[in-house]
């Protein structure tokens, strides 16, 4: 009679070991290379005359009113009272960075270091549980992750303060050190106001291990914490509206929804965005627990009516990287307690994985690289904007388009108060300056658009237009 065998129980995970001399130094040199390539990248696009209004001059608005300890509002917005928009207090963080330096590229400077620190977090948990070359992998995987340079070079965005937070907190609970994935977890509801459903994946994640208390009062909090963002929201917004839920086809009564995409259309938008998401990590990491953390900023993506939130080059996806490489690292380390050889080829294939998805999602000949010059300088269009409004006094209040806003904040831009122009806004509402790039469209007008204004404009009594190159700068009388 043959007798019945036991199985034979997997096995466990190595567990984390300190790093080397040799891990601590991929450590510094991971996360100083993303932080490098993300600076480059978002100067590059702040000195070719990329930045815009929407989002770069409303973030340096914010900045200087944390700067002078006040709630942060945004001219470009109106005057908007900016919590009432989104629910980041977090970005207070900003308010020391312009204190210090008071230019737009002090944000774009400390979102690349923030998005650094995310890979460095990320190197340093991979070689804590991996195989030197593995590790080494993950990080340079993590460092050109698509997510990472697409917030780069879109200006600047909160997003950006949640990537370290999520790399710890992922880290946390790779390693099982529950208390501490729950504060970590904690401080990102103070980001923006969808991150409270991440929070709520920890706490479900503690709850299914066994940490039934510590889940509830995560789950709570979690909880707590959304009711106040939206609370705040209502509150602080002048309707007394939540506007974003335009964006999802609800009830808003201060903004539209989008105009609906044609169903097929956006059934391959929204599957490009899952494909992109899922390749860009390596595809293995879907495989690990880590990886529901990933699931409510998918989920609100997908589910939004507005196409801009389904396209992968876009910043949204800043805060899936730590995410995956995190959960990439959870799945080669239990891979490497059964078949050790096949670790390190596994991690370089996830990581070229990464780059093809990067090199598929964005226009990466486009980028700036560190060892270009033209990266550090101002160009001709930043130059031209600044030339034409040289002769302004300081800190004059004007109105500029979507594309040379950016450029009349901070010390070097003439620390101009901006607000923001539209080709409907009453002539009676706009300050008596008002600055055109008329080289090119903007958010809501286009280029014909900009030119018919400037020429029905012209020909009112009073005004003067004053050109320099493609700049154009509007004097209305009667105005201050």
């Amino acid at each position: 009679m043959t007798a019945l065998r036991t199985p034979t129980p997997a096995p466990r995970p190595p567990a984390p070991r300190a790093p080397t001399s040799a891990g601590r130094a991929l450590v510094v040199l991971a996360g100083a290379v993303s932080a490098l390539l993300c600076a480059s990248i978002g100067l590059g696009h702040f000195h070719r005359g990329e930045a815009t209004n929407y989002d770069l001059g409303i973030f340096s608005q914010a900045a200087a009113s944390w700067a002078q300890l006040q709630l942060p509002t945004s001219g470009v917005l109106g005057g908007t009272p900016l919590l009432g928009d989104h629910f980041s207090p977090a970005t207070a963080v900003f308010g020391p960075v312009w204190a210090l330096w008071p230019d737009p590229r002090s944000l774009v400077l400390a979102q690349a270091l923030l998005l650094g620190l995310g890979t460095a977090l990320v190197a340093r948990c991979a070689v804590r549980h991996l195989p030197l070359p593995a590790a080494a992998a993950v990080a340079a995987g993590t460092a050109v992750a698509h997510g990472s340079l697409a917030a780069a070079r879109f200006d600047v965005h909160e997003v950006c303060l949640a990537v370290p937070l999520l790399a710890l907190c992922g880290t946390a609970l790779l390693e099982h050190r529950h208390r501490a994935a729950a504060l970590w977890s904690l401080p990102l509801l103070l980001v923006k106001e969808d991150m409270g459903a991440t929070v709520a994946v920890v706490a479900v994640l503690l709850w299914l291990r066994g940490r039934r208390r510590a889940g509830l009062a995560l789950a709570a909090a979690a909880v707590a914490g959304v009711a106040l963002a939206f609370a705040t929201m209502l509150l602080v917004d002048p309707a007394h509206d939540l506007s974003r839920l335009a964006a999802f086809g609800g009830s808003a009564r201060t903004a539209a929804a989008p105009e609906p995409v044609p169903t097929g259309e956006a059934l391959r938008l929204r599957a490009a965005l899952v494909l992109a998401t899922a390749a860009g990590g390596g595809l293995l990491w879907v495989a690990s627990p880590v990886a529901l953390l990933a699931v409510p900023t998918l989920a609100w993506r997908l589910a939004s009516v507005t196409p801009s939130y389904w396209s992968p080059g876009l910043h949204y996806g800043a805060v899936l990287v730590p995410v995956a490489a995190v959960a990439l690292v959870d799945v080669l380390r239990r891979v490497r307690a059964r078949r050790p050889r096949a670790v390190a080829p596994l991690a370089v294939l996830a990581a070229l994985a990464g780059a093809v998805t990067t090199a598929w999602v964005l226009p990466v000949g486009s980028l700036s690289m560190p060892w270009q010059t033209a990266t550090w300088r101002p160009g001709p269009h930043v130059q031209q904007v600044r030339a034409a409004t040289a002769e302004l006094p300081d800190g004059s209040r004007l109105a500029a388009d979507n594309t040379s806003g950016p450029y009349l904040l901070g010390d070097a831009g003439g620390g101009h108060h901006v607000v923001g122009w539209s080709v409907d806004t009453p002539l009676e509402r706009l300050p008596g300056v008002v600055v055109l790039d008329a080289s090119r469209a903007s958010t809501g007008v286009s280029r014909a658009g900009k030119l018919a204004w400037l020429e029905e404009v012209a020909a009112l009594p009073g005004v003067r237009v004053q050109r320099t190159g493609d700049t154009a700068v509007v004097h209305l009388p009667g105005r201050g």
